[in-house]
């Protein structure tokens, strides 16, 4: 049993590069599947590579309860594996349905997951990656939820890009908007991530700046 739990310890560790890969290739499939709207047949068998993917992240999470071991039966151990594991799960649990495709973006965070370690490299992230993905798959969810509705206003791209932007900063200029239902949960989706996110963010330079200036003062 401890070989085992060995070899998948190492398994998973030599897999986190994998998983930033298939993050960004499921994205990347859903983007060609928005924009491009290629036959039928083509958007099935993108479908179908989307479903790998998904499922090997799911493979994924049942090694990490097998690694766990023992522990699985215990409250402590449950926590530490979802402490632990919280964005995996997430991930797994992530609805198929179209008003929720947007949070296809959880899939690309979880790879991004190993570089989330240090407080540097989490607002590095948060800046540069994770407030870019989610301006962008809200975009192309919404911009699959509206372009063929009756009275649409959010009918291209550039159109769906600008309507995120106003929303997740919580601005909602009102020149573009969703009109159905699964626009509006999108909508929903991105004000309250748009608040989350500056407030992580605040909160975490604010403790950067903190640990600087406890630095310096050490130093002098």
């Amino acid at each position: 049993m401890e070989s085992l739990r060995a070899n998948i310890g190492k398994l998973l560790e030599k897999a986190e590069g994998l998983y930033m890969v298939l993050g960004f290739a499921y994205l990347g499939i859903y983007t060609a599947q928005v924009l491009v709207e290629p036959p039928a047949d083509v958007y099935n068998s993108l479908e179908l590579v989307s479903d790998v993917i998904y499922w090997i992240f799911a493979v994924d999470v049942a090694l990490r309860l097998i690694y766990l071991g023992k522990g699985i039966f215990t409250v402590a151990g449950l926590v530490t594996f979802f402490r632990e594991n919280w964005l995996a799960l997430l991930a797994l649990l992530l609805p198929a349905f179209r008003a929720l495709r947007v949070l296809r973006v959880v899939l690309v965070l979880r790879g991004l997951q190993p570089f989330l370690h240090t407080r540097s490299s989490r607002v590095g992230t948060i800046v540069g990656v994770t407030f870019p993905l989610i301006l962008f798959t809200a975009a192309l969810s919404v911009l699959e939820a509206e372009r063929y509705a009756e009275g649409a206003n959010i009918t291209t791209f550039p159109d769906a890009i600008w309507w995120s932007i106003a929303s997740v900063t919580t601005v909602g200029y009102g020149d573009k908007f969703p009109v159905t239902g699964d626009g509006r949960f999108i909508a929903t989706f991105l004000m309250v991530i748009g608040i989350g996110l500056f407030s992580a963010l605040t909160a975490l330079l604010a403790a950067w700046v903190m640990g600087e200036k406890k630095t310096e003062e050490s130093q002098g």
